[in-house]
């Protein structure tokens, strides 16, 4: 039985077919379990003899509404037993079990829905109201809401607003909003608003609206609709950090990569991180008191020299200078660290590059060694940057010399990936990274660094990995989630700035987040804790079709789960990346759930794809249990087409896929599965 929409309800059109050895007879449908309102527009059939088949018959139920989910049975007479049989419907669209077309041989029911998005765009103008030339209470904010979209109009919501005509009946509206500054606002140079709409109509959507001229600017409130009061450049606290290697206050010190400096005036806080140089810029608002400190989260045995520095910030555009900072150890401390991460995925056939970074976060120079241990069924080992000192059957070993306090080096390397059948997509690739020397590091738990990949068919350059993957035991609580952010400009000109802006999980001890690196010289900055943005300033990375390799780029940090990250609790992160002044592009959101040791469950009987063959514009994915899942849609080359998260039967636009076969994987935090789709 299929289904098609018409005015306030839906056309089924059913198929009956004798598919048995002996003729039927009083042939007649009924509705089924849980459909209700349905009228057939056809009586009895006298009989079917075997493999006779009539199609074509109609019924039809008004008021299905947005969604609907229906079955018929069938009724007929054995004629050898008199006996009545019957059948449910099937959805011709869907597969069962064993990959057999739905057509007569499984019970599915058929599902037709039909959901309509409304597009909104605001627009937010400063305003001198009063004429003063400056910036203070008496001016306003002037707002343009577009609105495309939606059968049955709907109501507009702006936390800081006041909306002329919020409610529309019709699919193309605009209208005006205003907002009367406040002195806080004025003191902190922006306007934050949270605005979005409630559609009205039952298959409408809403949602929130978007900034047309994006801004990128601090946003502790997490708003969606930015607007700056006026032209004033932020200010600057600027300055560099170093280790006192020599006991002479620095004069000679090593200069202190990746290390955290904070300001604060005492409300927010406003964070940064050195660079190679050991030099930082924290940007702070216009006017306030400001107190900088380098010890944020630095192991107790270290002390600075100042321990703090204070500002007072006025003007535009002023940079305050010479915030310095000396790092000591009385004791002689020692800790090694290790991390490891992907440069690009893993995919059967070609060549997967990643990299090793081991730092010295203690007091004392060290000497030793780093092994790599892999999966030399699935990979084979070509090429490393420095060359390996050995290697063996599934090791490879560097050694390195007189690594300074809080230095930090890395290792390139690449491997040859198998082809199936020894390496299928969705298998999983484990290293080890272990660090020596262990005997004597007062932290031995960083010295070895253990991860698994999952094996891709193509993949998008513009994503999000968490290296440690989907879960984590009780025992991995206290170890760090590495995550790293991958880009690529897929536009016809080169990028000049690149921006990567995400908010850290309420999940993640935010005291812990570290930077580990960056494919170009990016500027970090984290406010209010969990506000991060990395800004890659006068990158101009080429476009894709000029240079494809270099038109690519990454950061990667690590973050510890809150010290109660308990049993079923999940962190997540996502990206959104701009180029130049684009809309973003937002990445896949990675999930990282604790689970107990012994939880398995099986995923492929809890998801369904309908419908399948897909004939029209949307397909929907149905749970039989809630879970928290993710879906990737790639063509038959391994090309991903869509992603998006696992919402139960809502609808999945993919009225631009062409005929032919695609694979859709559902990603959860148990583990994932993929199905087979057609696209008639």
């Amino acid at each position: 039985m299929s289904g098609n929409n018409f005015g306030g309800g839906v056309i089924y059109s059913i198929s009956i077919k004798n598919i048995g050895e002996e003729t039927l007879t009083n042939i007649f449908v009924t509705e089924g379990p849980t459909t209700f309102g349905m009228t057939f527009q056809f009586g009895t059939i006298a009989s079917l003899a075997p493999g006779e088949e009539v199609t074509g018959l109609i019924a039809q139920k008004y008021g299905a509404g947005c969604y609907d989910e229906s079955q018929v049975i069938v009724h007929a007479t054995s004629s050898s037993t008199s006996a009545e049989i019957t059948d449910l419907s099937s959805d011709p669209f869907s597969y069962n079990n064993f990959g057999l077309p739905g057509s007569y041989y499984n019970d599915f029911p058929t599902i037709r829905s039909s959901f309509v998005y409304i597009n909104c765009t605001q627009e937010g103008v400063y305003q001198d109201l009063n004429n003063n030339s400056i910036v203070d209470v008496g001016d306003v904010i002037n707002y343009t809401y577009n609105i495309s979209g939606g059968s049955y109009g709907g109501e507009i919501y702006d936390s800081n607003a006041i909306v002329a005509n919020p409610t529309f009946t019709n699919n193309f509206y605009s209208t005006t909003g205003i907002h009367y500054i406040t002195p806080e606002e004025a003191a902190l140079g922006y306007v934050y608003n949270t605005s979005y709409i409630i559609a009205f109509g039952p298959c409408d959507v809403g949602g929130y609206f978007s900034d047309q001229s994006y801004c990128p600017c601090p946003n502790p409130s997490n708003a969606n609709i930015i607007t700056p009061l006026t032209s004033l450049l932020p200010n600057t606290i600027s300055g560099s950090v170093k280790f006192n290697t020599n006991n002479d206050n620095c004069t000679t010190g090593t200069n202190f990569r990746n290390r955290r400096v904070s300001t604060t005036d005492g409300n927010l806080t406003y964070t940064s991180f050195t660079n190679t140089n050991g030099d930082y810029q924290i940007l702070i608002p216009n006017t306030g008191n400001y107190t900088t400190s380098a010890l944020t989260n630095l192991n107790a045995n270290f002390s600075s020299n100042p321990a703090t520095t204070t500002t007072q910030s006025l003007g535009s555009g002023v940079n305050y200078t010479n915030n310095d900072f000396c790092i000591s150890s009385a004791n002689n401390y020692t800790d090694l660290g290790v991390v490891m991460h992907l440069i690009n995925e893993a995919i059967p056939g070609n060549t997967a590059n990643y990299r090793i970074w081991y730092t010295n976060q203690g007091s004392t120079n060290l000497s030793g060694s780093i092994v790599l241990t892999y999966d030399n069924g699935k990979l084979s080992f070509t090429t490393a940057s420095p060359s390996q000192n050995s290697t063996t059957a599934n090791t490879v070993t560097w050694t390195y010399s007189n690594l300074l306090p809080f230095e930090s080096r890395y290792i390139n390397l690449s491997f040859a990936v198998g082809i199936p059948p020894t390496v299928n997509m969705n298998d999983l690739l484990s290293f080890t990274a272990v660090a020596n020397p262990i005997s004597g590091d007062n932290n031995t738990a960083n010295n070895i660094f253990s991860w698994n990949q999952i094996v891709r068919s193509s993949y998008d350059p513009n994503d999000k990995t968490v290296i440690q993957g989907a879960t984590i035991t009780p025992a991995q609580g206290n170890d760090y989630l590495v995550y790293v952010t991958r880009f690529q400009n897929s536009g016809t000109a080169n990028a000049t700035t690149v921006v990567i802006k995400e908010t850290l999980d309420a999940n993640l001890d935010w005291n812990t987040f570290e930077p580990i690196a960056s494919s170009h010289t990016a500027n970090i900055q984290l406010r209010n804790g969990n506000d991060l943005t990395y800004t890659f300033s006068n990158i101009n990375l080429p476009y894709e079709s000029a240079n494809a390799q270099a038109s690519q780029g990454w950061m990667s940090y690590k973050i510890k789960p809150k010290a109660n990250f308990a049993v079923g609790e999940i962190a997540s992160s996502e990206s959104d990346i701009y180029f130049d002044y684009n809309p973003p592009i937002i990445t896949n959101t990675v999930t990282t759930e604790m689970v107990a040791l012994e939880v398995v469950e099986n995923i492929r009987d809890n998801f369904s794809i309908f419908p399948n063959p897909a004939s029209g514009d949307y397909l929907t994915i149905k749970t039989e249990v809630p879970m928290n899942a993710l879906y990737d849609i790639y063509d038959i080359n391994g090309k991903l087409l869509l992603k998006g998260t696992v919402q139960n039967l809502a609808p999945i636009d993919i009225h631009s896929f062409q005929s032919g076969f695609y694979f859709v994987t559902i990603n959860t935090n148990r583990g994932k599965e993929t199905y087979k789709l057609i696209k008639n």
